[in-house]
């Protein structure tokens, strides 16, 4: 018998995928891409002085030439290396932790050192894929354009369907192929460091790994609704080429 945990990730992973292929694309917000326009340097910004806001545009009006292939890779670099990677890693740990979820390293100090060190390493892969690796492949553009006007409902249906669906370097948009499949990749590349021992009692099986990246959706789901409703927030800003501010 499936867990509820698994029955409840799947039930999110396959609504979100019918929300993402389903719904209209003119659902997009005003932000658009234009490749005819020459490079502009990245700005490091923040949103409530502890995450950053470096991948999100949040003038739904702007229009913007596409990254290029080296700020694809700054941008992994500046999400990875900020400190808003180790606190989100704890909090992570500890409600994992707490609430005894997969994966199962158990319930002492070095569990949740280990759990830490697991969190810790998958956000990093997921920027890497999300953010640089796949967007340079598939010539996606990695951040999250707000659509910052209409309804509360609509809002909400927008940042989860950001999901599934991607401006592209060229000016349109697709299918977010970055996103769907870099979450997998990193997944999959997690269970390199699942504990060894709990494999033979059922820690590393198809239910599990999909959980965790129904898991991972969600989580990320949740993060676009941040970013769709905290556009409008003060931010700190500087060039990229100075670093992170604190």
């Amino acid at each position: 018998m499936k867990s509820p945990g698994v029955c409840l990730n799947r039930s999110f992973l396959f609504a979100s995928l019918a929300l993402g292929l389903l719904v209209p694309q003119a659902t997009l917000g005003q932000g658009q891409i234009d490749p005819s326009l020459p490079s502009e340097p990245l700005f490091y910004t923040r949103k409530f002085l502890m995450t950053p806001g470096i991948d999100t545009v949040k003038d739904p009006h702007a229009v913007l030439p596409p990254l290029t292939t080296k700020q694809k890779y700054q941008l992994f670099w500046l999400r990875s290396t900020d400190i808003s990677v180790p606190v989100e890693a704890g909090f992570l740990a500890g409600f994992s932790q707490m609430m005894r979820n997969s994966p199962r390293y158990g319930t002492d100090s070095g569990a949740f050192a280990a759990r830490f060190g697991s969190y810790a390493g998958n956000k990093i892969t997921c920027n890497f894929f999300e953010d640089a690796f796949l967007p340079s492949i598939f010539k996606e553009d990695p951040r999250y354009f707000r659509k910052g006007e209409g309804s509360i409902k609509s809002r909400l249906l927008y940042a989860l369907k950001q999901e599934w669906i991607a401006r592209k370097d060229s000016g349109g948009s697709g299918f977010n192929y970055s996103e769907v499949l870099g979450v997998g990749m990193s997944t999959t590349l997690g269970d390199a460091w699942y504990p060894r021992k709990r494999v033979r009692s059922g820690g590393l099986t198809f239910d599990g790994t999909t959980e965790r990246y129904a898991a991972k959706l969600g989580f990320s789901a949740m993060r676009n609704i941040v970013r769709e409703f905290s556009g409008r927030r003060e931010t700190i800003k500087s060039d990229v080429s100075a670093g992170p501010q604190p």
